[in-house]
């Protein structure tokens, strides 16, 4: 399970995906020019250099060790830096030893250097993980206006000079660096990695301006995102994934697929990057629309909640929307009969990750015996087809758009989950539980920290995001059988908001002990959805 996002609530935590699903609070922005392009005018700054810096912040290549040297030097330094980013998937563990697999350079300019790196993490238990780390080599001293806070890793030093090695997506010119890869279309090899551009529209530019201006998406943990911004040309936001695994990434695939059939309920995918490194074959880059100004609705929600204000249209409008979307990923990817096999093994997993919990989160062991139930009940009732779902979906994963309505983001599902898992077909219901719950979430958020009672607006605003799924995708929403699998799929989820919050919000876990309660009380069975 995902322990380093918090589950259903959205602001804070979701990955920065299209449209600011986590406002950018305070980013620093900087000015960055495409190769080639014209250079934007930026105000003069103190760019003395450190006192360890030579005078002349040019970079000689041809005094430096290979490149590959000097990537080996940083081991050590990456090994300390990474476990502090947001997006280390690994956190609380012992500080890895940073190995690089492979590198390619991006850039090489007459003060800096950008070089893509892929850096193997190894861990306890001869575990390791693979992450994406693009470095921007400069002399220490050198080009300070153009570093964000908190980009160093460090400074070796080395023949022909110290080099200091920052993150190239805290750094304008990093920046710049990596989205030429995708304006260009012309890719990068080096020693064990291999970059391939791919347009969404083969041959047709992507809607850059010459001059760019970038800044760095805040509020991310699994991935790092970029707004990149040019005159007369609309924004786009370019995801770097961190963490590598074979196979094609879901927030790819499915949003390519929905921009595709002409969907506008995603932020309209432009061209993507993949990478081959270590005998693995992934996404390294995702370009897609950028929708500024618009704010995701679980902060919507807390306000409305809140004041009590009406909820039911959006809520309604909300649940069309992700039926539809459930609809299109099924014409274009296809599903799979839900037979015998198929529930027996999702409900099993229900069953461990409840006895798993329940030796965690004694609170939520007091509930298994009518959780147990329950999944018993989820046995004996038809399931609707498999297919390509969201994964992890809440409404921090979606914005309410003027003269557009509800648009989708982040089709990554969990990122700690396997890769080949999260790209198999799953139950439309998990996605109709997750939006569930976060509603619910939004209701108990409000009277932990505004103790309003929020309650009767939960209940208003889920029975009516229901009705429009149901509505669009053709079921029942009275029905009973259909009342037993959501609460299933309900209970799941909050079994695992309360491991989540024991270990990281413990003020929190009433949110979900008190879902538990509900859906494990009289009726859980027979009772409906709502």
């Amino acid at each position: 399970m995902d322990e380093t996002r918090a589950p259903s609530a959205g602001a804070g935590d979701s990955d920065g995906t299209p449209g600011p699903a986590a406002a950018p609070a305070g980013p620093v922005e900087a000015d960055a020019a495409l190769p080639g392009a014209a250079p934007v005018d930026t105000a003069p700054v103190d760019t003395a250099p450190d006192d360890t810096a030579p005078d002349d912040p040019m970079l000689d290549v041809s005094t430096l060790p290979p490149l590959g040297e000097i990537l080996e030097q940083l081991t050590d330094l990456l090994a300390a830096w990474m476990p502090a980013q947001r997006w280390y998937a690994h956190k609380g563990a012992a500080d890895p030893r940073a190995e690089i697999r492979g590198w390619a350079p991006l850039r090489v300019a007459p003060d800096h250097v950008v070089v893509l790196a892929v850096v193997a993490a190894h861990l306890e238990d001869d575990a390791e993980a693979l992450y994406q780390v693009p470095l921007v080599l400069r002399r220490p001293g050198a080009a300070p206006s153009a570093r964000d806070d908190g980009s160093e890793v460090g400074v070796v030093a080395i023949p022909g000079g110290p080099l200091r090695a920052d993150d190239a997506t805290r750094d304008a010119d990093g920046r710049a660096a990596i989205v030429a890869t995708l304006v260009s279309g012309e890719g990068a090899m080096g020693p064990g990695l291999n970059l391939a551009s791919h347009r969404t529209v083969p041959d047709a530019p992507l809607p850059l301006g010459r001059a760019m201006r970038s800044r760095l998406l805040s509020g991310e943990q699994s991935n790092t995102s970029l707004i990149i911004e040019t005159e007369g040309a609309s924004p786009l936001i370019v995801k770097l994934f961190r963490v590598l695994q074979d196979g094609a990434n879901p927030d790819v695939v499915l949003q390519s697929a929905l921009t595709g059939l002409g969907s506008t309920k995603v932020p309209a995918v432009v061209g993507s990057a993949t990478i081959g490194v270590d005998g693995l074959r992934t996404h390294s880059l995702f370009a897609q629309e950028y929708l500024p100004g618009v704010e995701d609705a679980w902060r919507l929600v807390l306000r409305l909640a809140a004041a009590g204000e009406d909820f039911g249209e959006a809520a309604d409008a909300l649940g069309t929307a992700v039926a539809a979307i459930h609809r299109d990923l099924a014409a274009a990817l296809g599903t799979v009969g839900a037979d015998d096999s198929v529930v027996e093994e999702m409900v099993g997993q229900m069953r461990d990750r409840l006895a798993e919990v329940s030796l965690a989160v004694p609170r939520v062991a007091a509930h298994r015996e009518h959780l147990e139930s329950l999944l018993d009940a989820a046995l004996g009732h038809p399931w609707p087809a498999m297919q390509r779902i969201h994964g992890d979906l809440h409404l921090g994963q979606v914005l309410l758009v003027p003269e557009r309505g509800w648009v989708l983001l982040d089709f990554e599902g969990e990122p700690l989950r396997p890769l080949a898992q999260r790209s198999l077909p799953d139950s439309p219901l998990r996605d109709v539980a997750g939006m569930l719950r976060s509603i619910d979430y939004a209701a108990g958020a409000v009277r932990l920290e505004q103790e309003v009672d929020a309650a009767a607006w939960a209940a208003g605003a889920r029975t009516a995001f229901l009705a429009g799924y149901a509505r669009e995708a053709g079921w029942d929403a009275g029905s009973a059988a259909l009342a037993v699998l959501l609460r299933a799929f309900e209970a799941d989820k909050a079994v695992y908001e309360a491991l989540y919050e024991a270990r990281n919000r413990p003020d929190w876990l009433p949110i979900p002990l008190a879902a538990l309660e509900r859906i494990s009380g009289s009726g859980a069975v027979e009772g409906s959805a709502g």
